[in-house]
């Protein structure tokens, strides 16, 4: 038997004593909670086959295969631009990722206070790349930028917060 102290107003103290049932359980974890014994305690669900109610479930599903966008027009609501330029036009060549996207991307340290561009999916001369993505930047704002090249890795990093700057640049270039 558990004792349960009821302290209220003044100094009246009440002593009640309890049965085992009676105390609240508790259930913080999947172990400690009840099991349910009976089919009927558990959520009721249906299995169909008709092609009517199954294109409502499609349309939750992932893509097996990602559309191409529409390359008809050069304005769309969200800002995107299709790619225009042709592995043979410059010395390099930078690809779209699987999802139609430039790859460009901005990495932070846990605190916020240093910022790291990164360019990937570069192929053919990364250093010609490096010296006009450089000389862009900083014809934009006016300082001195500091890049690393990894040849082997294909990738560019930028010191610094430059996502939109790049990506200007490689519209322009039509990556």
């Amino acid at each position: 038997m558990a004792a349960l102290r009821i302290f209220a107003r003044g100094n009246l103290v009440v002593t009640t004593t309890l049965s085992v049932s009676q105390i609240q359980q508790r259930w913080g974890s999947y172990k400690s909670s009840s099991k349910y014994m009976t089919p009927e305690d558990y959520t009721d669900y249906e299995i169909t086959k008709d092609e009517n109610e199954w294109k409502y479930v499609e349309r939750l599903l992932p893509y097996k295969i990602i559309p191409k966008p529409p390359t008809i027009g050069n304005k769309f609501p969200s800002g995107y631009k299709p790619a225009s330029a042709s592995p043979k036009d410059n010395p390099y060549f930078i690809e779209r990722t699987k999802n139609y996207m430039q790859p460009v991307y901005l990495y932070r340290s846990p605190r916020g206070i240093k910022k790291v561009t990164e360019i990937t999916k570069i192929q053919g001369n990364i250093w010609a790349l490096e010296h006009d993505i450089k000389k862009y930047v900083e014809e934009c704002t006016g300082r001195k930028i500091a890049t690393q090249i990894h040849e082997f890795a294909g990738l560019i990093k930028v010191k610094g917060d430059y996502v939109n700057r790049v990506k200007e640049w490689m519209h322009t270039k039509g990556f």
